[in-house]
Protein backbone atom coordinates (compact mmCIF):
# COMPACT_ATOMS: atom_id res chain seq x y z
CA UNK A 1 0.00 0.00 0.00
CA UNK A 2 1.80 3.36 -0.79
CA UNK A 3 1.01 6.17 1.64
CA UNK A 4 0.22 9.48 -0.30
CA UNK A 5 1.22 12.27 1.35
CA UNK A 6 -0.66 15.71 0.34
CA UNK A 7 2.46 17.89 0.63
CA UNK A 8 3.89 15.11 -2.39
CA UNK A 9 1.26 15.13 -4.54
CA UNK A 10 2.17 16.77 -7.90
CA UNK A 11 5.40 16.61 -7.56
CA UNK A 12 8.22 14.08 -8.64
CA UNK A 13 10.97 12.73 -6.47
CA UNK A 14 14.25 13.53 -8.95
CA UNK A 15 14.30 9.19 -9.57
CA UNK A 16 10.67 10.53 -11.57
CA UNK A 17 12.33 13.72 -12.73
CA UNK A 18 13.19 13.81 -17.05
CA UNK A 19 14.75 16.68 -15.81
CA UNK A 20 16.91 15.38 -12.89
CA UNK A 21 17.95 12.61 -15.12
CA UNK A 22 18.61 14.23 -17.85
CA UNK A 23 21.43 16.18 -15.76
CA UNK A 24 22.41 13.64 -14.20
CA UNK A 25 23.03 12.20 -17.72
CA UNK A 26 24.61 14.79 -19.41
CA UNK A 27 27.17 15.52 -15.69
CA UNK A 28 28.23 11.81 -16.30
CA UNK A 29 28.50 11.57 -20.18
CA UNK A 30 31.81 12.96 -20.72
CA UNK A 31 33.55 15.39 -23.12
CA UNK A 32 33.45 12.67 -26.24
CA UNK A 33 29.59 11.78 -26.01
CA UNK A 34 28.26 13.75 -29.30
CA UNK A 35 24.26 12.95 -28.40
CA UNK A 36 24.73 14.80 -25.29
CA UNK A 37 26.36 17.76 -27.64
CA UNK A 38 23.32 17.63 -29.31
CA UNK A 39 21.10 17.89 -26.26
CA UNK A 40 22.93 20.83 -25.21
CA UNK A 41 22.15 22.88 -28.77
CA UNK A 42 18.85 21.71 -29.05
CA UNK A 43 17.36 22.92 -25.73
CA UNK A 44 17.30 26.09 -23.77
CA UNK A 45 17.44 26.52 -20.02
CA UNK A 46 13.69 27.66 -20.52
CA UNK A 47 12.50 24.33 -21.63
CA UNK A 48 12.81 23.70 -18.04
CA UNK A 49 10.06 23.68 -15.54
CA UNK A 50 12.14 23.69 -12.40
CA UNK A 51 13.89 26.93 -12.56
CA UNK A 52 17.36 25.41 -10.84
CA UNK A 53 17.12 23.13 -13.31
CA UNK A 54 17.44 25.07 -16.30
CA UNK A 55 20.50 27.87 -14.43
CA UNK A 56 22.65 24.62 -13.99
CA UNK A 57 21.59 23.10 -17.93
CA UNK A 58 22.62 26.56 -18.57
CA UNK A 59 25.51 26.98 -17.34
CA UNK A 60 26.65 23.40 -17.78
CA UNK A 61 25.84 23.51 -22.03
CA UNK A 62 27.64 26.74 -21.89
CA UNK A 63 30.73 24.46 -20.59
CA UNK A 64 30.07 21.93 -22.50
CA UNK A 65 30.26 24.17 -25.59
CA UNK A 66 33.51 25.51 -24.28
CA UNK A 67 34.94 21.95 -24.33
CA UNK A 68 35.13 22.44 -19.84
CA UNK A 69 34.16 19.57 -17.96
CA UNK A 70 30.81 18.98 -17.01
CA UNK A 71 30.82 16.34 -14.50
CA UNK A 72 29.71 17.52 -10.67
CA UNK A 73 32.57 17.61 -9.10
CA UNK A 74 33.93 20.33 -11.76
CA UNK A 75 30.72 21.71 -12.35
CA UNK A 76 30.41 22.60 -8.37
CA UNK A 77 34.06 23.86 -8.39
CA UNK A 78 33.29 26.35 -10.81
CA UNK A 79 29.89 27.24 -10.15
CA UNK A 80 31.58 28.03 -6.25
CA UNK A 81 34.29 30.62 -7.85
CA UNK A 82 31.60 32.42 -9.21
CA UNK A 83 30.65 33.59 -6.16
CA UNK A 84 27.68 36.08 -6.29
CA UNK A 85 27.63 35.94 -9.50
CA UNK A 86 26.63 32.54 -10.14
CA UNK A 87 23.90 31.02 -11.88
CA UNK A 88 23.00 29.37 -8.69
CA UNK A 89 23.28 30.21 -5.01
CA UNK A 90 26.36 28.68 -3.65
CA UNK A 91 24.01 25.97 -0.88
CA UNK A 92 21.29 25.79 -3.59
CA UNK A 93 23.97 24.66 -6.08
CA UNK A 94 25.07 22.08 -3.87
CA UNK A 95 22.16 20.34 -2.75
CA UNK A 96 21.43 20.07 -6.38
CA UNK A 97 24.25 18.86 -7.48
CA UNK A 98 23.76 16.02 -4.79
CA UNK A 99 20.55 14.52 -5.34
CA UNK A 100 21.45 14.77 -9.18
CA UNK A 101 24.87 12.63 -8.58
CA UNK A 102 23.24 10.28 -7.17
CA UNK A 103 20.46 8.91 -9.62
CA UNK A 104 22.67 6.86 -11.35
CA UNK A 105 21.59 7.49 -15.14
CA UNK A 106 23.55 6.01 -17.99
CA UNK A 107 24.68 8.67 -20.58
CA UNK A 108 22.78 6.75 -23.15
CA UNK A 109 19.59 7.62 -22.15
CA UNK A 110 20.35 11.63 -22.52
CA UNK A 111 18.25 11.84 -25.97
CA UNK A 112 15.21 10.07 -24.34
CA UNK A 113 15.77 12.25 -21.39
CA UNK A 114 15.90 15.57 -23.36
CA UNK A 115 12.51 14.36 -25.73
CA UNK A 116 10.76 14.03 -22.46
CA UNK A 117 11.68 17.47 -21.04
CA UNK A 118 11.19 18.88 -24.65
CA UNK A 119 7.94 17.35 -25.03
CA UNK A 120 7.06 18.50 -21.21
CA UNK A 121 7.90 22.00 -22.54
CA UNK A 122 5.90 21.87 -25.69
CA UNK A 123 2.88 21.15 -23.31
CA UNK A 124 3.43 24.16 -21.21
CA UNK A 125 4.14 26.20 -23.96
CA UNK A 126 1.07 25.31 -25.57
CA UNK A 127 -0.85 25.69 -22.18
CA UNK A 128 0.43 29.59 -21.74
CA UNK A 129 -0.77 30.09 -24.97
CA UNK A 130 -4.24 28.95 -24.75
CA UNK A 131 -4.67 30.64 -21.07
CA UNK A 132 -3.47 34.52 -23.27
CA UNK A 133 -5.69 33.67 -25.57
CA UNK A 134 -8.38 33.50 -22.97
CA UNK A 135 -6.95 36.58 -21.86
CA UNK A 136 -7.01 38.30 -24.76
CA UNK A 137 -10.47 36.99 -25.69
CA UNK A 138 -11.88 38.89 -22.00
CA UNK A 139 -9.89 41.95 -22.55
CA UNK A 140 -8.70 43.27 -25.78
CA UNK A 141 -10.63 45.14 -28.46
CA UNK A 142 -12.31 43.11 -31.14
CA UNK A 143 -9.88 43.98 -33.92
CA UNK A 144 -6.66 43.10 -31.81
CA UNK A 145 -7.92 39.50 -31.28
CA UNK A 146 -7.26 37.84 -34.80
CA UNK A 147 -3.69 38.98 -34.61
CA UNK A 148 -3.07 37.98 -31.20
CA UNK A 149 -4.07 34.45 -32.27
CA UNK A 150 -2.03 34.79 -35.20
CA UNK A 151 1.12 35.70 -33.16
CA UNK A 152 0.40 33.30 -30.64
CA UNK A 153 0.07 30.65 -33.08
CA UNK A 154 3.53 31.50 -34.94
CA UNK A 155 5.38 30.77 -31.85
CA UNK A 156 3.77 27.84 -31.07
CA UNK A 157 4.57 26.54 -34.83
CA UNK A 158 7.92 27.24 -34.07
CA UNK A 159 7.80 25.57 -30.87
CA UNK A 160 5.92 22.29 -32.69
CA UNK A 161 8.98 22.36 -35.59
CA UNK A 162 11.88 22.23 -32.73
CA UNK A 163 9.80 19.80 -31.05
CA UNK A 164 9.45 17.55 -34.23
CA UNK A 165 13.04 18.25 -35.33
CA UNK A 166 14.57 16.79 -31.98
CA UNK A 167 11.89 13.78 -32.83
CA UNK A 168 12.92 13.24 -36.26
CA UNK A 169 16.46 13.31 -35.55
CA UNK A 170 16.38 10.62 -33.13
CA UNK A 171 13.94 8.44 -35.04
CA UNK A 172 17.39 8.23 -37.90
Amino acid sequence: MIDEDEDLLGVDPPQLDPEALLLCGLMWAGKEHPPSDEVCRILEPGDFDDPHHGRLFGFLASRRRAHQPVDPASLGSALSEMGDSAPLPRHTARRLLLELTTLHVVPELVTDYADQVLGMSYRRQYQAMAAALVHASEHLPEWELFPVMVEHGRAQRAAWKRRQAFRTRESE
